[in-house]
């Protein structure tokens, strides 16, 4: 018997771990079609973030921009010291790489020897056209921080294109205003239905408002229940729902995890986009998106 017991315990911790390693796998698989822009009969639900960023970090982004201030006690000589040093560094704007004509140059520099006299070390010095590589690429790399940090945050819209472009199945969550769920939707997308609800913190019965849709949903035979709340802990105790999308959380977990049947995952912070992604064979996964 001790034997026989043993077996069976054994068998059960194979089968837990087979079961944790193929959803590893599975999900492992989905992030790879993902990449390779592979994902027929895949189904993705996206979505717009709606956490507020950390203060912390929007603290430091607001003040790296700003110049240092003079420390107490130091001289004016020190100040214009360092206002000098400032203005020495390399040009930051590209078109602003060749040097002033000489129309514009003061008269004390319009009277300097023309290069045919200059002394060879003069010859040798390299001019303001033909910078040095390292000025060069950090003018770049400049341009290119700036580009990326006026640049216009993603759209929900154009990761919807970028999967549909996969041959992936898609819709957008309402996560900006979900109250449009509060009666309960039926969507089909690919070979899926989906019954989507909305419950929120502020409305009583919450828990027997979402028995009865899910009740509901059952009748018509949707596929996945998918709920948007902004308190998860609402759907703790809720069976018969697939997937929970929460719009506020103090602890975001964007990536999401299963509980259960349920599959819990929250917004992204705003500027960013959210996806669920669910394979063929119905598993169940979260990324979050900030560029195409």
């Amino acid at each position: 018997m001790a034997v026989f017991a043993a077996l069976i315990v054994l068998s059960l911790a194979g089968l837990g771990w087979y079961l944790v390693a193929g959803h590893s796998w599975n999900v492992a698989a989905s992030n790879i079609d993902d990449t390779f822009g592979s994902m027929e009969g895949y189904t993705a639900i996206v979505y717009a973030g709606t956490a507020e960023p950390e203060p912390s970090s929007a603290a430091g982004a607001s003040g790296a921009g700003k110049p240092s201030s003079p420390e107490k006690g130091s001289s004016s000589e020190d100040a214009e010291e360092r206002d000098a040093e400032g203005a020495s560094q390399p040009v930051l704007d590209p078109a602003a790489e060749d040097a002033p004509s000489s129309d514009d140059a003061p008269d004390s520099q319009k009277d300097a020897p023309s290069s045919d006299d200059a002394p060879d070390s003069q010859e040798d010095a390299p001019s303001s056209s033909n910078a040095s590589d390292s000025e060069k690429d950090t003018s770049a790399s400049f341009a290119g921080a700036t580009a990326r940090a006026g640049a216009q945050p993603l759209s929900v819209a154009e990761v919807r294109e970028s999967y549909e472009d996969k041959d992936a199945a898609v819709f957008e969550l309402d996560t900006v205003d979900p109250s449009r769920y509060s009666e309960g939707v039926i969507l089909k997308r690919g070979a899926h239905r989906f019954g989507v609800l909305s419950v929120s913190a502020d409305e009583g019965f919450a828990a027997r408002r979402i028995e009865g849709q899910v009740a509901y949903f059952a009748e018509h035979e949707v596929d996945f229940v998918v709920v948007v709340t902004d308190d998860r802990e609402l759907l703790e105790d809720a069976e018969g729902v697939d997937i929970v999308v929460a719009t506020q959380d103090e602890d975001p977990l964007v990536m999401g995890e299963t509980v259960g049947s349920t599959f819990y995952v929250d917004a992204p912070e705003k500027g960013k986009v959210g996806a669920i992604l669910i394979s063929p064979s119905n598993v169940v996964s979260a990324k979050v998106i900030e560029d195409l």
